[in-house]
């Protein structure tokens, strides 16, 4: 059996970087009128010990939660913010995660390139 290791988990995080789904979102009705490109990101914080076992089941299940967030792309809403919250209410589901940031940005809303977004932190409450 190894020693026990000298150092700790100070931290842990799970991340999902540019998950590229196609929704329907914006103020105006033309622009919910086709569905356009959003990226999501997610940095979910975890409590450290839950990343130190050799086992699947101890960890946050960072497919589950791609799954679920890939299921909300039929949801239709004006709002950013709006999605922010449906994404932290499947983050926030494992008890082992402490909190997530999350970012979505529309790539495609001007034809320069230029992306504009949203990025939220959310945690449990006390």
């Amino acid at each position: 059996m190894p020693d026990a290791p000298t150092w700790r988990v100070a931290a842990s995080h799970l991340l999902i970087r540019d998950l590229c789904l196609e929704v329907r979102i914006g103020v105006s009705d033309a622009e919910r009128s086709r569905p356009q490109r959003l990226l999501v990101s997610v940095d979910i914080e975890t409590r450290p010990q839950s990343a130190r076992e050799n086992d699947v089941a101890s960890v946050v299940d960072y497919g589950k939660v791609v799954a679920a967030v890939r299921k909300l792309a039929d949801r239709e809403t004006q709002l950013l913010e709006t999605w922010i919250d449906w994404i932290a209410e499947i983050c926030l589901r494992d008890d082992r995660v402490k909190s997530a940031t999350i970012t979505l940005l529309k790539p495609d809303i001007y034809a320069d390139g230029v992306q504009v977004g949203v990025r939220q932190s959310v945690t449990r409450p006390i």
